[in-house]
């Protein structure tokens, strides 16, 4: 995990409310001016003024801008289920004391960490908040979002300051045991290379007893379902394929319990291979299609950002049966919506090429069913 990073600070946008209570308040101060009016009487007069009193003096309490900074200090990644510190920073540049209301959120699109939300007497000077906290849900955060509330006297204003920060929250998946599978033997960690997506389809034949598996031309092999080599040579390592396929319903994201554990027992997987010096390529339909973490700290934070991924396609496949044959393990992390026919697609592929498919979320809800 790294250190604390300090957020950046920003002008906050400030606003005041009006409380419900203020408007029964006039209202009644209303009826005993009509009163006093009406009978020729003091005393509503002087309730009256008195009511009214009592919100200018709210008002003007909150008439000028909060003179208070704020910066966040927490750790730029943490993982699920494990605790850490979050240390809100105010200072007021303000003469007096104020007794002010602090709620702060990461922004994200999925809540990662409950919301903070305290109390301080701030002084002249600088006060700390300081929480522990803990993360409730995988994913990355692209800043964070601190407001500041100051309730007027009498309770009927309030003003508010919200302070966009720019700071970064990767929540890293959970602990979890690693599933007891390996790859090839022969696998190292300078034999994964990308494979050449603009090759000549005219140099294809089908494949012959005695051919390399490094000439098998995937992509014909993921469309067509027979084997073909190319005229060149190519090298292919066993290693360790983590192939995710995220839940998601019209562009967002969905929570599924046993998604997450699939989620947290393939990093934890991948993990112990890449300790073992094994090659560990990712691989899902988004933005960042494919990747060679070079440690573990970025597989787990390519992990942890996967937001919602839709069913790879047949280059992505390719690329997968690339990495994973003649030895290598494909885990594949995949959602309860994900096709059973490109489920059985994806096995017949791996059963030609030689690669062994181990869907995490089966393995996880039926561990008795795992070989030893």
């Amino acid at each position: 995990m790294t250190g604390p990073s300090r957020s950046s600070r920003a002008r906050p946008r400030q606003h005041v409310r009006v409380a419900p209570s203020v408007w029964p308040t006039l209202l009644a101060a209303a009826v005993a001016f009509w009163l006093a009016a009406h009978e020729r009487l003091i005393w509503p007069q002087i309730l009256g003024c008195l009511l009214v009193a009592l919100v200018v003096t709210s008002l003007a309490s909150v008439l000028l801008p909060l003179a208070i900074s704020v910066s966040v200090e927490a750790p730029a990644q943490v993982r699920v289920g494990e605790p850490f510190e979050t240390n809100v920073r105010l200072r007021n540049r303000g003469a007096g004391r104020r007794g002010v209301i602090v709620r702060q959120r990461w922004r994200s699109r999925r809540e990662l960490v409950g919301e903070l939300i305290s109390f301080v007497d701030v002084v002249r000077g600088e006060a700390i908040v300081w929480v522990q906290r803990v993360p409730v849900s995988r994913g990355a955060a692209i800043g964070s979002d601190v407001e500041i509330e100051v309730a007027a006297p009498f309770g009927f204003f309030s003003r508010t300051a919200h302070h966009a920060l720019h700071s970064q929250l990767i929540c890293l998946p959970a602990q979890a045991t690693p599933l007891p599978v390996s790859a090839g033997a022969g696998a190292h960690a300078g034999a994964i290379e990308a494979l050449d997506g603009d090759t000549d389809l005219r140099g294809v034949r089908d494949w012959r007893p005695g051919d390399r598996i490094g000439r098998v031309h995937w992509r014909s092999v993921v469309r067509t379902g027979r084997m073909t080599v190319v005229e060149r040579e190519g090298t292919s390592a066993g290693s360790v394929v983590v192939l995710v396929t995220a839940p998601g319903k019209r562009g967002k994201a969905l929570r599924e319990t046993a998604f997450e554990s699939a989620i947290a027992t393939a990093a934890a997987t991948a993990t112990a291979a890449m300790r073992r010096g094994v090659p560990v390529c990712l691989i899902a339909a988004t933005k960042e299609r494919v990747a060679h973490p070079a440690d573990e700290h970025s597989l787990l934070a390519w992990l942890a950002r996967i937001d919602v991924a839709r069913v790879p396609d047949d280059d992505l496949l390719e690329h997968a049966m690339h990495h994973a044959a003649h030895g290598g393990t494909l885990l594949l992390v995949a959602s309860n919506s994900t096709p059973k026919v490109w489920r059985a697609k994806l096995f017949h592929l791996a059963s030609t090429v030689g690669a062994i498919v181990v869907d995490v979320g089966a393995a996880v809800n039926e561990p008795a069913r795992m070989p030893a």
